[in-house]
């Protein structure tokens, strides 16, 4: 990247980037610079060229900023990325990439569900809990349930703990959405959910322990 372009780069890290946040650079397809952060790492080197489906991708290829989630695949760990492309007279000189990690990542407001007719939108309060059965993701609502393209541990960086926690290793639960917390055998419990059918979620052995602790009892 030419040197004059340094004070415009700088001045657009600081436009994009707190504190303790990984920072990328791109020219011409390639990365130039990297800075990981003692928070996430994405390995990347000077040299590399930009991945198909990562933020600094996404950016180079709408020529605008953009701000979203990164699943797993492109670099193995998920992250949220803004990333800002430099436009001169048009064309475009290069990228700067701010790479958060989970906890920077704002939740998503909707989960798409799959039903019989197509795509529904559901908004993430009204998702009682989410299961992984038989290779498949599904949002169980108060009413029905629908199949997400997302796998369980990817929508457990996406989501809030705050909101949602994993309790099984094939689920994920709404503690807004819990009704009651009935004691099970060895020191694990099972999560009467509110749904109609009162569906009992099991609390595993492995995740009972921190269950408690965030819950605090």
């Amino acid at each position: 990247m030419e040197k004059t372009l340094v004070p415009e780069v700088l001045q657009m890290i600081g436009e994009v980037i707190p504190d303790g946040v990984s920072v990328a650079i791109s020219e011409g397809g390639r990365y130039i610079y990297y800075q990981p952060s003692a928070s996430i790492d994405l390995k990347i080197k000077p040299g590399d060229q930009v991945r198909e489906g990562s933020a600094t991708y996404r950016a180079l290829t709408a020529r605008q900023k953009v701000s979203e989630y990164v699943e797993s695949g492109v670099f193995g760990i998920p992250y949220y990325g803004v990333s800002l492309p430099l436009l001169r007279s048009g064309r475009i000189e290069g990228c700067i990439t701010a790479i958060y990690p989970k906890q920077f990542m704002p939740q998503p407001k909707v989960l798409i569900g799959k039903g019989e007719d197509g795509w529904l939108p559901i908004p993430i309060s009204d998702i009682m809990y989410i299961r992984s059965q038989e290779g498949k993701t599904l949002l169980h609502t108060a009413t029905d349930s629908y199949a997400n393209r997302y796998s369980l541990s990817e929508l457990e960086q996406m989501l809030s703990p705050a909101s949602f926690i994993r309790c099984h290793r094939s689920f994920l639960v709404n503690l807004e959405a819990i009704g009651y917390i009935h004691p099970h055998f060895h020191s694990t419990f099972l999560l009467e959910m509110k749904d109609k059918q009162r569906t009992r979620v099991p609390v595993s052995q492995s995740y009972a322990s921190s269950f408690r602790q965030i819950l605090g009892f």
